[in-house]
Order: structure tokens, then sequence, then C-alpha cells
């Protein structure tokens, strides 16, 4: 197989978290959110019906980032400040940019309480039982627990030469939590317990953040163990019975395979400036999209007939706003944090 140089960034890895992103933008334009709305917003001009699942691709390509940012990091400051500054600035910008315009266009379903806007700020609203203020956000409270749980293992000295036990173990836990959850009594005392521990620990989908952390791991020691196989075949497994349609199985391998090709160098098409580009702004794009989108969908209703229209200016202007985001308040929030933390260190 063909290594990787841990000490790059891998821009092939940028071009899939803008394709994810794209994906989801479409499943929600077209056969999602939109087309399942309390009111009738409009006729899509087609579907992708498993757009979805680019949330799962994007939990695959957390896990390997995460696991070698934490191999870059030099501290757990470090670790934290740089998660802090890539994820928090931009979601507090893209979370008030779209709770004023949902309170002031009005999105039906869509109004969150001041008590629930300002739980939100955490990135955890539901720990709280508090609405989102959109709900795209959904993932990021798996993302969060799955950086933290990383962090502490990685502190305990779990990564050094015990990645596959670890993760075996992590599987094995969420395939114990998924069994009881499934067919369990939800009024017995071990279906609370397992309900409230899967919740903290990353259980519900460390199958997908499992298969870009083996894959990791795999690059940096430069070689394939049986361990690692056994870890993918444990993820493919925990894919297979955790699948929530029928095809969604196929997916999980798909970019399983895709995520491996991609760090390899055997995708050198996703270098590609317009993919690339996309990537750079995936992150606002997929903050902002949803409630606005819905907002601009339904305004240029009243000013065009035609779906393809309004469904591609939505998505240019979605786009746009992202890249203004990114350049106005992403970078120059990184940078801004990440200097005071050289400064004070």
């Amino acid at each position: 197989m063909k290594s990787i140089n841990p000490t790059l960034r891998i821009a092939e890895l940028d071009a899939l978290r803008g394709i994810a992103a794209m994906a989801v933008i479409l499943f929600h334009f077209t056969s999602g959110i939109a087309k399942n709305w309390t009111f009738h917003l409009y006729d899509p001009p087609f579907e992708f019906p498993h757009g979805g699942t680019g949330v799962d691709l994007f939990f695959m390509i957390s896990g390997f980032v995460i696991f070698m940012t934490l191999d870059r990091a030099r501290s757990a400051m470090h670790f934290a400040v740089g998660r802090f500054s890539r994820l928090y600035p931009t979601f507090w910008a893209c979370a008030l940019i779209t709770l004023l315009v949902t309170e002031i266009y009005g999105l039906p379903g869509m109004r969150v309480t001041p008590r629930d806007a300002l739980w939100n700020i955490t990135m955890l609203p539901r720990f709280a039982r508090a609405q989102m203020i959109d709900g795209a956000y959904w993932s990021l409270e798996f993302e969060i627990l799955f950086y933290v749980a990383m962090l502490v293992l990685h502190r305990l000295g779990a990564f050094k030469k015990l990645t596959v036990p670890v993760l075996l173990l992590w599987l094995s836990a969420a395939a114990a939590a998924h069994g009881v959850l499934t067919y369990g009594q939800p009024e017995s005392l071990v279906y609370r317990l397992t309900g409230k521990i899967k919740a903290v620990t990353s259980l519900d989908y460390i199958h997908l953040f499992g298969v870009g952390m083996i894959l990791y791991d795999a690059h940096r020691r430069r070689a394939w163990s049986m361990g690692h196989t056994l870890v993918l075949v444990a993820c493919a497994a925990l894919a297979w019975w955790k699948a929530a349609f029928p095809m969604h199985f196929a997916f999980v391998l798909g970019f399983g395979l895709l995520l491996h090709l991609a760090t390899t160098g055997w995708l050198p098409f996703l270098n590609a400036k317009p993919l690339v580009f996309l990537g750079a702004i995936s992150y606002p794009l997929y903050l902002i999209h949803q409630n606005i989108g819905l907002v601009l969908l339904n305004a240029l209703g009243g000013v065009m007939d035609s779906a393809w229209l309004r469904l591609g200016m939505t998505v240019a202007a979605m786009v746009v706003l992202a890249w203004v985001i990114s350049v106005c308040i992403e970078r120059p929030s990184m940078r801004w944090v990440r200097d005071r933390l050289r400064r004070f260190t």
C-alpha cells in the first residue's frame, strides 16, 4: 500500500469533506426536509434520497483526522485549543445568523426559545433537552464527545501499542449497547443506564469513526496487520446490523474504500480546485445551509416557477455565504485563538 506523510495536510480529505457536505445539502433540498416540510415548500426537480449518508463519511474522516491531529499535538492543551478554534467561533457565528434569519423571516417548527438558544452555545443542547437552532447540528454532539473520548484515551497511552484492542473493546461495547436498546425492556434499569452511557461515550457511531482510526493507524505504522483487518470486519458487522435502509451498508463499505484510496494517493482527481474549495468551506457550509436554505427556497417561489432555478440559486447562495463566513470569521478566528495560545505558552 502507498503511505502518507503524517506531517503534511492531505488535500484529498478536504475534497471528501466538500463532497460529503454537498451530498447532505442536496439531500436536504430535494429528498429530506424540503420535501417533507410542515407546509408544501416546492416540488424538487429530482430526488437525492441517500445524500444524508454524507454524514457517515464525515464521521469516518473525523476518525482519521482526529487520530492524526492527536499524534501531531504537542500537548492536550494544544489539541483542545486547536479543536476549539476550529469549531466554536464558526459555529457561534453560523448559529447566530441562522437564528436571526429564522426569527425575521419565519420558519415553522424551527423557532427556539431564548433558553434553548443559549444552550446551543455548548454544541450539546440535547443534554439539557433543548431544541437545536438548526437540525443539521445534530452530528456536532457526536463529534465533540468523540474528541473528548479520543483525548482521554490518547493521554492514557491507549493508542501507542493498543489501538486494535482498544477499538475492538469500543466496538464490542457499542454492539452490546445496541443489542440492549434494540431488544431490551425500556422500563428496565439496564436499558435506562445503557442509554445514558451510550449518550456520552460515542457508541452510536464508533463503527464509522473506527474505520478512519484504523486506516490512519495502518498508515502511520506503514503496514497492514491482521488486527487492522479484524477491526474493519467488526466495523462492517456493526454497520450491517445498524443499517437504516437496505443500501446503507453498501454506502458505508463504499465510503471506507473511498477514504482508504483517497488517503493513499490513489485518487489524484480529488485535488481538483473546485473540490478542494468546497472542502475548505465545508464546515460553515454544513452549518449554514439548512434553515437559511429553506427560507430562500420558499422566498424564491414568489418570483420564479422553475424548481431547477430555485434549487440552483439556493445552493449557489449557500456556497457564497459559507465562503464569506470562512474568509471573514472561520480563518481569522482560528488564527487569533492559536496566536494567543502560542503567546501564552
